[in-house]
């Protein structure tokens, strides 16, 4: 049994012959499976590629329907179409059995002697893989995303071998006959470059130097107008040489145009190959893109750590969500190190912290195709098709950092590449959960106090290795840990002191205010240099009704319940329910902590987020007002409490207030100077 995918999708038996398939979706079903072979395909994403356009009722049972079709289809070979129970399906094939993995594995050969000098031995290499095109791939398996991904990818693989395959002619000094060829490709590809330097090296080859001049003039024109660009520098390289009648630059092969190297690797190669003239292989991106294990220790967090490495084993979208300085970018690299092993394709880091807030698709897509090493292409093929066609089959793991300030469009580029590609796993960070079906999300809380002062001790002794650690200092690091709430990153700017202070003295000094932090020197990005960056950052996201509500509960100290937030932050512009909602809000995005115990919610700021509010409440020239209205309502509620009767039907005594209620108000009056009108007891 042989298979074809470089045009119509067919099945060959013995001496040749063919097995007719009837249907699109069939041919669609075989294709995807074809093309993923031989990992598994899951069941939902068949059923979202084959009947995206036309729902089904029970579309479990068609695609159950169009699988037993296959198999009968398949006949005495119907073992190579195996089940995954509970997972999905899978093409066991052979290395040979398919027609696109022998032209990938030609392809690979070919460009090894071109590499090494042989040029006539890739070139008959690379005609016999050519020779295997029947047409445009994957003719009559539809257009679903997936499709249309592959299709291209099979097409830029093609065009990279002819590519090839001219670079060696032209070795051989076939110049004249390649002109017509090479300008029928570049008609049928205008913009892209390798291809017109292809044509002026074999129209200055044959003698014809101004026609080669007059393509490069041709091709500045066509970049301009369609792209807005100018040539790229091997480009503007070879018209120089032309210029100079450089005949040692001009025959000297792969530099920059043309000299893409076809992937190695696995079985299935056609998931190996980047789409892209230049571009190297995503397999490669993703051993390298930028996952560099930080040199400093990983401290504690050894059962988070374990929860969000069994979560991504389990899960193929796992976001670690928590405020900021929690440690949340530091977790997921040190996850994804301990998951190295199970992505074979790699591991990439995407990092979107430099882009500005509610960056449009363009620019976060841009950003995914940069730290995957794809580069822009010519072709007007769509930048997240060509992302799709990359990843798909592949099992890889990618780390998107730093999500909440481009959320939504994040949260729309990994739905459509994980519905594209079923190998794909992620692992996010972010402030606010991406919301995207089937996310697994880990909430990541502050350091336990133990793991804050061995955190505080580890770096302090890599900072300052004369500073000694003793009782005294210790309990000091933990006093400051408590009032950093244990936060790791305000922790290590504390640390930072410490070339300049003992840690009692930033204990004392921190019991006036964080601003002992608020230049601390560092080396993080800058929105986690000071402190207060890092709260700016979360700050400046909110919208105008969720900073309001967030200044006002700067004044409730500890914790609070839900009724509380509602009945003091509601006033004529803003009611209750509103109050509710932005509450709820506030907690998506980290800047609130939900305390679920027996009875009802309760929630807190974080210290330092709090006094951070705080500060923007009296900036904001409200503080008077919120005072007074907080006051009014504290001392309000107790006595309300108390004179209440019996709730109605219910025949209950009246509601005495919770422990933590009393408290909170004895605390708030207390700081206030209202403590004089209080007959609080517990």
């Amino acid at each position: 049994m042989f298979f074809q995918v470089l045009g119509p999708v067919q099945m060959l038996v013995q001496h040749g012959a063919f097995r007719p398939i009837r249907g699109a979706r069939l041919s669609a079903l075989l294709a995807l499976l074809l093309v993923h072979a031989p990992a598994v395909v899951k069941r939902d994403f068949l059923i979202e590629e084959l009947w995206a356009d036309q729902p089904v009722k029970d579309p479990v049972n068609a695609l159950h329907l169009h699988i037993a079709k296959l198999r009968v289809l398949l006949g005495r070979d119907s073992g190579l179409l195996q089940t995954r129970k509970g997972l999905g399906y899978r093409m066991g094939l052979s290395a040979d059995m398919l027609d696109a993995t022998r032209f990938a594995r030609l392809a690979v050969e070919g460009n090894d002697h071109l590499d090494q000098g042989r040029p006539a031995d890739a070139a008959v290499v690379l005609q016999e893989a050519l020779r295997l095109w029947r047409g445009p791939a994957l003719a009559g398996a539809g257009d679903s995303v997936a499709i249309a991904g592959e299709r291209a990818r099979l097409q830029e693989l093609r065009l990279v071998a002819s590519e090839h395959l001219a670079e060696a002619r032209l070795a051989q000094g076939q110049h004249v006959a390649l002109v017509p060829e090479l300008k029928a490709l570049v008609a049928e590809h205008p913009l892209r470059e390798s291809l017109r330097g292809l044509l002026m090296r074999a129209l200055y080859g044959a003698g014809q130097q101004a026609e080669a001049l007059e393509v490069f003039n041709a091709t500045r024109g066509v970049l301009r107008d369609a792209l807005g660009v100018s040539p790229s520098p091997p480009l503007r390289a070879l018209h120089a040489a032309l210029l100079a009648q450089d005949t040692l630059a001009l025959n000297a092969p792969r530099r920059g145009l043309a000299a893409t190297t076809p992937p190695t690797g696995p079985r299935n190669a056609l998931s190996r190959v980047a789409p892209g003239s230049g571009s190297q292989t995503t397999g490669e991106a993703g051993r390298t893109g930028g996952l560099v294990p930080p040199l400093d220790a990983f401290v504690g967090r050894r059962a988070d750590l374990g929860t969000i490495t069994a979560a991504v084993r389990q899960n193929r979208l796992v976001t670690v969500v928590g405020p900021g300085g929690a440690g949340k970018t530091r977790i997921a690299l040190q996850a994804a190190d301990s998951l190295r092993e199970e992505f074979p394709d790699g591991i990439c880091l995407v990092e979107l912290a430099s882009l500005p807030a509610g960056a449009g698709p363009d620019r976060l897509v841009a950003a995914f195709a940069e730290a995957l090493g794809i580069p822009d292409s010519p072709d007007r093929i769509p930048q997240l098709v060509r992302l799709k066609a990359a990843l798909a089959g592949k099992r890889m793991l990618l780390v998107v950092d730093t999500c909440e300030h481009v959320r939504q469009g994040v949260a729309h580029t990994v739905d459509t590449l994980m519905r594209g590609c079923s190998a794909l796993t992620v692992l996010a960070t972010s402030r606010e959960a991406l919301a995207v079906p089937g996310e697994t999300v880990f909430p990541l809380r502050p350091l336990p106090l133990g793991e804050a002062v061995e955190l505080f001790r580890a770096r302090m002794t890599s900072a300052t290795p004369d500073l000694g650690w003793d009782d005294a200092t210790r309990a000091s690091a933990a006093a400051v840990c408590r009032r950093l709430d244990c936060l790791p990153l305000a922790i290590e700017l504390a640390v930072g002191r410490t070339r300049m202070l003992t840690v009692p003295d930033i204990e004392a000094r921190l019991a006036d205010g964080l601003h002992i932090l608020a230049q601390t020197p560092s080396p993080a990005p800058e929105r986690h240099r000071t402190l207060y960056a890092m709260l700016d950052w979360s700050h400046d996201l909110l919208g105008a009704q969720e900073k309001r509500v967030f200044h006002d509960l700067s004044v409730l100290v500890g914790t609070w319940d839900l009724d509380a937030a509602e009945h003091f932050c509601a006033d004529a512009t803003l009611s209750g329910a509103e109050v509710v909602d932005t509450v709820g809000r506030l907690v998506g995005k980290s800047l609130l902590a939900p305390l679920r115990g027996a009875g009802s919610s309760r929630f807190r700021m974080l210290e330092t987020v709090r006094i951070y509010a705080h500060q923007k409440l009296a900036a904001s020239g409200r503080e008077e007002e919120v005072r007074n209205r907080h006051a009014a309502w504290t001392l309000r509620r107790p006595e309300s409490a108390a004179r209440s009767g019996p709730e109605p039907h219910s025949g209950r005594p009246p509601a005495r207030p919770t422990a933590p209620a009393r408290h909170d108000a004895m605390w708030i009056a207390r700081s206030q100077g209202a403590c004089r009108h209080c007959s609080l007891t517990s």
